[in-house]
């Protein structure tokens, strides 16, 4: 065998070896051990361009701006520098914000522009930044800014500009100013000055430079620019809107500006926020690193209900902009903080006059409202779930119905929100009108309605199971409280065991002496269930309301103010954070037939004296109790004032109840009617709210939220 063939196996077998045994290669850490910018800081520097002489040194202002809450130390150093440029490591302390890094220029380092690199780190967490540096050889002159200032990238005026060059390295025999080709003034000895007034030039941006002279030599500063401005700035938009009639009493205000403003010319001083007119609201400000948005929060929540007025600037303390401009002086706007915000529009499943009514709300763990509601559709009633998402309503799923085809009635949803935050929901329908009612229930699954066990009890035509109330306790069991009707009403309930594939029918024992019971609403705390009802008390011949425990025991006796002369009906229950139950209802006076809505509690012995709450209205109707994390308990209802039916709310303060705000109407016009709230408390014990309000085309759901 000839020796080439030889030597090119040996080659390709010597090769293969090596490709199989090369390890990969990993990329050189950082010298922190960090791999990506962090975001715990940000880093500047000034100026971010300079020259300096072989041989000298410059020093170099390093700025970093901190996230909130990051305080650590943070150490300054140069990033694998040119040859010959060297500084000494610094660090910028604690909490702090800037620090010095000297440049030290060898007098071997090369002449020329080159691009210096500067770290700022702490731990795995950095930045850096980079700064062009001029290296002017020995014996050079180097022209230097005095005046406008190296800091900054660019000078704004409005009039008269002082401008001053120094020399360094040696002595200059003249010093010129030029603004872009044109020489503006010689000057012959130090000190380098003159004082450039832009009134008479046009708005805009200019070159200067300053050259100095030596011999036939010529040598060159650094190009500034110098930016004429006579322009005020103005308020381009505003946050709130001039004239916003629902604002949150928790929100930030802003303010843009058209162009950018002077951070000094911005303070608490001359940034006035007034309710009223002319209480004052503190607060804190705060400019946008680009100058153009302030931003002012209030460090409390605005009063509601009040107007607010906000001034920006003031005679003495105007705000400026960078060339020292005026801010105009009509940046004022007010707005209108009210007691109770809408959230989102009418809801409706449908667009057009579909009558949606009977809403139910609750709020889930992150205190946004879901809501059920039934709409007739033209040709069936059905129960719709809408879920506030913090923007809009989100529909879950479609038209829910227990019976297919047209002509069913689906209503009285009632509506409940697990410990995992599912939503459970029970309704009754009917096939028409006249017809038997039959209850069911669904929950949803995040992304469909799962069917619940049919219930034990079936409607027929002379046979009613109606007016849901649900709820579940801390072992998981869902209970469902309903009016059953065969002849006499009574009440009925259901149990659904956590796991069970089927509901247990409970014996409710009420007492004997409570006959023929109307509507139920239930409560749970802990593994303890509470339901208030009315029913026909033998002993008073009326109807009074009680008050069940774990569907056996009686709490306390009767409740009703003057069982000779009134009726108590359509009670509504709520435990305190403790368990405590209270209870509102209404009573229908016997002879007139007005309604009044009156609230207990109960004192751990007896109910306490029932206190009435419609002072202000008639007719009123359809009671909501809530209570707060905070014990305070709230009651909405419908009554009428001024021929119109609103939604009133109003809450215990100490021995007394007081009104939130005003009755509330979401349309205008004699011709609405808000009917049924429905009433819930978030975590920071705020109430938030559901009606059903009829106007002249159409009925629709309106969702509110109280201002605090």
């Amino acid at each position: 065998m000839s020796r080439l063939p030889c030597a090119l196996l040996l080659t390709a077998i010597t090769l293969s070896t090596a490709c199989i045994n090369v390890p990969e290669v990993e990329p050189d850490p950082t010298p922190d051990g960090g791999v990506q910018p962090t975001t715990k800081f940000t880093l500047s520097l000034s100026p971010s361009e300079d020259s300096a002489l072989q041989g000298g040194s410059r020093p170099i202002q390093v700025a970093i701006v901190r996230a909130e809450g990051y305080s650590d130390r943070i150490s300054v150093s140069l990033e694998q520098p040119p040859s010959g440029i060297t500084a000494q490591p610094t660090a910028i302390p604690v909490g702090e914000t800037t620090a010095t890094l000297t440049l030290q220029v060898s007098p071997s380092a090369a002449a020329g522009e080159t691009t210096i690199t500067v770290r700022a780190a702490s731990g795995n967490d950095f930045r850096t930044a980079s700064l062009k540096l001029t290296v002017v050889p020995a014996g050079d002159l180097v022209v230097r800014w005095a005046a406008p200032a190296p800091a900054d990238s660019a000078t704004y005026t409005n009039g008269a500009l002082p401008l001053e060059a120094t020399i360094e390295g040696g002595a200059a025999d003249t010093v010129e100013f030029h603004r872009d080709t044109q020489l503006l003034a010689s000057v012959s000895a130090p000190p380098y000055t003159y004082t450039w007034d832009t009134r008479g030039m046009p708005e805009g941006a200019f070159q200067l430079v300053a050259r100095a002279a030596r011999g036939g030599t010529t040598f060159t500063s650094i190009a500034r620019t110098v930016i004429v401005d006579r322009t005020p700035p103005q308020v381009s938009s505003r946050a709130p809107a001039s004239s916003d009639a629902q604002v949150s009493a928790r929100a930030s205000l802003e303010a843009t500006f058209s162009e950018p403003v002077r951070p000094a010319s911005i303070s608490p001083d001359n940034v006035e926020v007034l309710a009223h007119g002319n209480t004052r609201i503190e607060t804190t400000v705060s400019l946008s690193a680009d100058g153009t948005t302030l931003t002012i929060t209030p460090t409390t929540p605005l009063p509601a209900p009040s107007t607010v007025l906000v001034k920006l600037g003031t005679g003495s303390q105007p705000i400026l902009d960078l060339a020292g401009n005026v801010l105009q002086s009509t940046t004022e706007w007010q707005f209108t903080v009210p007691v109770w915000l809408p959230v989102g529009g009418a809801l409706s499943a449908r667009a057009g006059s579909t009558p949606a009514e009977n809403a139910v709300l609750k709020l889930d763990a992150d205190d946004l409202p879901v809501v059920a509601w039934s709409e007739f559709d033209g040709s069936a009633k059905n129960i719709h779930v809408a879920r506030w998402n913090g923007a809009t309503w989100s529909h879950l799923g479609g038209a829910l119905s227990g019976l297919a085809g047209t002509g069913t009635h689906a209503e009285n949803p009632t509506l409940h929100l697990d410990a995992s935050g599912r939503v459970l929901l029970a309704w009754q329908e009917a096939t028409g009108v006249g017809t038997g009612k039959n209850l069911y229930a669904r929950r949803w699954n995040n992304t469909f309605w799962e069917d619940l066990p049919a219930f034990p009890i079936t409607g027929t035509e002379d046979r009613f199971i109606a007016e849901p109330s649900i709820t579940t306790t801390s072992t998981g069991a869902i209970y469902v409280y309903a009016t059953h009707q065969f002849g006499v009403p009574r009440l009925v309930a259901f149990e659904l065991s956590a796991g069970a594939t089927n509901w247990t029918t409970i014996d409710v024992h009420r007492p004997l002496d409570y006959d023929t019971t109307g509507r139920a609403t239930i409560s749970a705390h802990g593994a303890n269930v509470f339901v208030s009802y009315d029913a026909y008390h033998a002993q008073h011949e009326t109807r009074v309301i009680g008050v069940l425990l774990n569907h056996s025991g009686a709490v306390g006796s009767s409740i009703i103010t003057a069982p000779q002369s009134v009726a108590a009906v359509t009670p509504s229950i709520a435990t305190s954070a403790v368990g405590v139950p209270s209870v509102a209802w209404q009573e229908v006076h016997k002879s007139t037939v007005e309604g009044s809505i009156h609230f207990s509690n109960w004192t751990g012995s007896e109910w306490a004296e029932p206190m009435l709450l419609s002072h202000d209205s008639t007719n009123n109707t359809e009671p909501s109790l809530a209570i707060g994390d905070n014990g305070i308990p709230t009651v909405a209802w419908s009554g009428v004032a001024n021929s119109q039916r609103s939604i009133y709310v109003s809450r215990q303060r100490a021995a007394t109840w007081e009104p939130i705000g005003p009755p509330l109407r979401s349309m205008t016009g004699s011709g609405a009617q808000a009917h049924r709230p429905t009433l819930d408390m978030d975590r920071q014990s705020r109430p938030w709210l559901a009606w059903h309000e009829a106007g002249s085309t159409s009925t629709d759901i309106h969702v509110y939220r109280h201002n605090q």
